[in-house]
């Protein structure tokens, strides 16, 4: 087979500007909500619809990815989202937007974004493939345009916001999802050969996972991550910076992270090529230590340093889970299996705030909540570096994974 270089900067690229694109309309999504509306509780509700509507497009695109391929999907997946941002203008334009508009478009846009996301995924072992790149290489780069795209996306959507009106930027948010279609669909990618698929030989996506320790290990550590995660940024981190009357720490608490992010998935491209095993464990650890760090909600500039380690470890930890996704799941299957890993986070991140919510109801305490999610988390990591699932999931059973690079 005829190696195509092309394919890395291709797939790397269209897998950021979509990125790009998500992240800075999540900031002017709501913006426009709460500017039109003038109901804060509004922006919840429509946040609320792409939540609900994200899960079974999920399982859908599984399917879709299998059937018709990663590729088509990731940039089919991007020209729906571009198609429903650029409706928040038009509509706008044509009858004027209200809330049914925004929840009906937000569902829309989350309805592609999700499995968007879930076919990229599936693309990297092709990629590295007809790239003769190594797949670590490639989720390492993978990881890094990720944490450049999370870094500027809600960063140059503020500036757009401050120059702009915000229907204008929601054209910029939909030229980002248009361009990543554009990049995706000149991914080359390798023709498969024919799946045999007789009596009894049939896999689905969630006897996938279940038989493997190291995906099992995938799913828990997923689900867990949300679990935390998403009270911290959407309820701890905003309550403290608020109460401490310095809300613009929020911005820089989350560009520590995607800076970190960046750090991590360096670091990744450099200790993997050792052991991809010390990755992971460092990955749990610099999120362990960071979470710590948080927990007593502190000064912000220690806050900020918890985020940076948070995103280290996130960026380090990110490339071990695509890696072992792309060398472990059958590609006849590969799209089914992610459903279901993407899923259980996006059903844990509410599960997470509404845990949130009855502890502060019984402590009315941030710090309290802050080390629960730390200690939460912390049980989960050392779980994770012990098991047999993690073992598996950072590549013990490989210990000769050279020829992958």
């Amino acid at each position: 087979m005829t190696r195509r270089p092309s394919a890395v900067p291709l797939y790397v690229g269209g897998a950021a500007l979509s990125l790009f694109g998500n992240s800075a309309i999540g900031i002017v999504l709501p913006w426009l909500v709460i500017t039109s509306t003038g109901d804060l509780s509004s922006a919840g509700m429509v946040a609320a619809a792409a939540g609900i509507a994200a899960v079974p497009a999920t399982f859908v695109a599984g399917r879709l990815i299998d059937r018709y391929g990663a590729r088509r999907v990731a940039w089919l997946a991007d020209l729906g989202s571009a198609t429903a941002v650029a409706s928040l203008a038009v509509v706008d334009l044509l009858w004027g937007l209200d809330l049914v508009w925004f929840v009906v478009l937000g569902a829309a846009g989350a309805l592609f974004d999700v499995p968007g996301m879930s076919a990229r995924q599936a693309l990297m072992a092709g990629v590295a493939e007809v790239s003769g790149v190594g797949v670590d290489r490639v989720a390492a780069l993978f990881q890094a345009g990720f944490s450049v795209a999370f870094l500027a996306g809600p960063g140059l959507a503020g500036v757009l916001l401050a120059w702009w009106d915000p229907v204008d930027v929601v054209w910029f948010t939909a030229a980002c999802s248009g361009g990543a279609a554009l990049l995706t669909r000149l991914v080359p990618v390798a023709v498969a050969p024919p799946q045999e698929t007789g009596a009894g030989t049939e896999l689905t996506g969630l006897g996938v996972v279940l038989q493997s320790r190291g995906l099992r290990a995938a799913l828990v550590i997923g689900f867990a991550s949300s679990l935390v995660v998403a009270p911290l940024l959407s309820v701890v981190l905003p309550g403290h910076f608020v109460s401490l009357g310095s809300p613009g720490l929020l911005g820089a608490s989350m560009s520590a992270f995607a800076v970190g992010s960046l750090v991590g998935a360096v670091l990744y491209a450099v200790v993997s090529r050792a052991s991809r095993r010390r990755a992971y464990l460092a990955g749990i650890g610099a999120m362990t230590l960071g979470l710590w760090v948080i927990a007593p909600l502190g000064a912000g500039p220690l806050v900020i340093a918890g985020m940076a380690a948070m995103g280290v470890g996130g960026g380090l930890f990110g490339p071990v889970w695509n890696v072992f996704i792309a060398e472990s799941i059958p590609e006849r299957v590969r799209g089914r299996a992610l459903s279901w890993l993407n899923a259980t986070t996006l059903v844990a991140g509410p599960l997470g705030l509404g845990a949130l919510a009855l502890l502060l109801t019984a402590a009315d305490d941030l710090r309290v909540a802050a080390v629960v999610v730390a200690a939460t988390w912390t049980l989960i990591a050392a779980w994770s570096a012990t098991s047999r699932g993690g073992r598996e999931l950072s590549g013990v059973q490989d210990v000769e994974h050279a020829d992958h690079r």
